[in-house]
This record gives structure tokens, sequence and C-alpha cells, in this order.
């Protein structure tokens, strides 16, 4: 499969000509591959585009590329294969003029069908810029690992420390990388002061936890400085610290502010054991799990805002701020579907058949939702999807947060 570069290469630099192309974004994650409800899901997506696109006066060649497009989408969502590894899908398809490119995704904001003039590849970008690079530290009583993930995959970047807790030379990996975190642990019996028969217990035990503490806290200094390198020549965005220990929240008290500020949580994984494939899907549980919890701090926030006419409630009002450029986060509830209309020249999602821009003309469209977030994308706005049905009830269609009061 191509990279991403080579993928967005090809697809910034397609010219449809008077063709269209298809664009598709879809979910894949664990609930929509149970019993294959993502294929469902697209050919109901299909069935609508089709009754919408009727409606428009396309030339017939253009339509049988369309028409086509679908086709091969199916196809290749039918071959499981082919949506492995990823919780989400974006697959661009122009038949008639050979273009046909398929880019794996973490997760897609929501399901999409759009038939465009050009590749709606947007949220691609707004993903990547939205992940960023993730940095993993996997630690356990042996090993300390770091991983690199970013929106194509995870990647072990350097196994820089593997101290034997029952070694007692130096250990040394991590070359230039480490810088100084390099060390030596040993365990050594204490030497006996009474007679040999006499087992010192109260001692002897005290000196021995006594080492394994201290172990444990020359382990998380030896990780927080390895960290502080890998910082420094990777400069990822967030860290995630991974292990089976039960004492590992000890490890914040050795971060750094710097790394310290990055941390987004802890996942429960054996670092001696864990996959990358199995690490990938650890981290963006984790990450999913993250976003559930801020859809109330957003909602609270939505009220706060309203009150001082910097946010709006309601699809009407948001399509307003959409058209002026002034929505800062759009909030789209994960449920809300609308049809409405889309302006043909400014691509201007309206509710009425009228555009905003006078003298254009408008079409129909089977959810004007995927188009509200396209321009929102386009102007560089945040987009947060809210699951949790409760807080869905609270947003009237849409809602959004505004760079300027009303």
């Amino acid at each position: 499969m191509k990279s991403l570069k080579a993928s967005l290469d090809v697809l910034t630099s397609f010219k449809p000509d008077k063709y269209m192309v298809t664009n598709l974004y879809l979910n894949l994650s664990p609930e929509e591959r149970a019993d294959r409800k993502y294929l469902l899901t697209f050919k109901n997506m299909v069935k609508e585009q089709k009754e919408y696109l009727s409606k428009r006066e396309i030339d017939k060649e253009v339509l049988e590329s369309i028409n086509e497009d679908f086709e091969k989408i199916e196809s290749y969502l039918f071959q499981l294969q082919n949506v492995k590894a990823c919780r989400g899908i974006a697959i661009f398809s122009s038949s008639a003029k050979g273009l046909f490119e398929v880019v794996k995704l973490p997760y897609v904001y929501r399901n999409r069908l759009m038939v465009t003039h050009n590749p709606r590849i947007r949220e691609i970008a707004s993903l990547d810029e939205e992940l960023g690079s993730i940095g993993i530290l996997l630690i356990d009583r042996k090993h300390v690992k770091f991983y690199l993930m970013d929106l194509e995959g995870v990647y072990e970047v350097v196994d820089f420390l593997e101290p034997l807790a029952t070694r007692s030379h130096k250990f040394h990996s991590g070359g230039g990388l480490l810088k100084g975190a390099q060390g030596s642990m040993r365990y050594t019996m204490p030497s006996r002061v009474s007679a040999p028969n006499m087992v010192q217990h109260s001692y002897g035990e005290y000196r021995f936890h006594m080492r394994i503490k201290e172990e444990k806290h020359r382990l998380f200094k030896l990780a927080n400085d390895a960290l502080m390198e890998a910082w420094k020549e990777y400069k990822f965005d967030k860290l995630v610290i991974g292990s089976d220990r039960e004492d590992i929240g000890e490890i914040e008290n050795h971060l750094h502010p710097y790394i310290l500020q990055r941390l987004t949580g802890y996942v429960r994984v054996n670092p001696s054991e864990i996959t990358d494939a199995k690490l990938k899907s650890f981290i963006l549980d984790l990450l999913w799990q993250k976003d559930r919890e801020q859809e109330k701090d957003l909602l609270k926030q939505l009220d706060e805002l309203q009150g001082m006419k910097l946010a709006v409630n309601g699809t009407s009002q948001v399509l307003e701020q959409l058209a002026s450029g002034n929505v800062r986060t759009l909030l789209v509830p994960e449920s809300f579907e609308k049809p409405g209309y889309l302006c043909s020249q400014s691509h201007l999602p309206t509710l009425k058949p009228e555009c905003p821009v006078e003298g254009e003309s408008v079409y129909e469209i089977p959810d004007i939702v995927d188009e509200a977030i396209e321009l929102a994308l386009e102007e560089r706005a945040i987009i947060k999807i809210i699951i949790d049905p409760q807080m869905q009830k609270k947003i009237d269609g849409l809602a959004a947060f505004l760079r300027f009061p009303l």
C-alpha cells in the first residue's frame, strides 16, 4: 500500500476535467465491523446519493463513471484483507479518469459519501494534525521501550534501556540517544552479622525492600532521562505510558515538566508481549475515552459562550456563521443528519433552496452536515463529534464556538 504522502501527492495533483470524484470516509470501528455493518452503511449511503444525483443535470458519461465508482468501492470493501489494520478508511475514485486511492486512517469524524469535482482530502489533513505525533513509553521491571505513533501507524523507535534486575554488570543500550541514562542494577545479599544459623528476618527484609524501592526510582529516573532525549529528537505532541506495574503512576514524580504536560494517560500492557497492532488499538481506545470525557465540558462551554455571544446552537445559525468564516469549533452530534442544498460555485451549504451568494444556483444534497464539516475544515475550524446520546439531545442540530462575538 502507498505511503500517505504518495497518496496525497496523487490526490492533490489530480485533474478530473469534466468528470467527478466519489469521496468516501467510512467508520470501521470494532462496533461497525460486527456482522460487517459498514457494508450496509455504505450501501445505504449509495442508495441515497443515487436518488439525489438523479435530480441534478449530470452528463450521462459522468453519471456512468460515478456508478462505476460505487461498484468499485463496494467490491473493495467486501474483501476483508482490504480493511484490516484500521478503524477508518478514505477512498477516492474517478473511474473515467483512472483514479482509485485508498488511505487507511485510525478513525474518521463520521461516515460521509460525497460526489464532488475535486478530491475532498481536508479531513485527512485535519486528522493528521489532531492526532499529531504520540510518544509511547512501555515500561516494566526489566524493559523500557519507546515507540512513535502517527496517522500511518505505530513504530518502535528504539529499545533504549534493558536493565535486568538480577544482573550485576552495567547495561548499555540506546547509544547516543540515552546520553547519560546508563547505570547498573544489582541485587546483593546482606552480609551476615551474627551466627550462621541465625536468620536476620527484619533487617534482611528491610534491606531487600529498600533495594527494590531504590531500583524502581532509579528505573523511573532513567526512563525520564531517556524520554527527554527522545523528545528533543522527535518532538512528540502527546505521551502515553504503558505498563503492567501497579505502581506505574509514581513515574510522574520523576517526569520533567515538559514531558509531564504531554502525558495523556496510561494503558495496561505487558511490554514484553505486546504487538504493534495491539498497542495501536490500546492507544486509540484511550484517545476515544478521553474524547468522551470531554463531551460534558464542551456542552458546558457551549452554555457559557452563548451567554457571551461567542457560540450558537442551531443548524441555521451555524450555517450563517460558517458562511462568514466565524466558526472556531464545530460541534456535530453523531446521529444528526439533515437534507439541504449546496451552492454550485461557492459550495456553501444552506437549508433553503437559494444560495446566500446572489445569482448562484443550488442543488439538493442528502446530508447538509457533510458539507458543513467540509466547510469548517476549509476554514481551519476544529471538529468535535458528540457521541453520548444524552449530550446530543442538548444540541439543536449543529452548534459552534465562534471566533468573534455576534
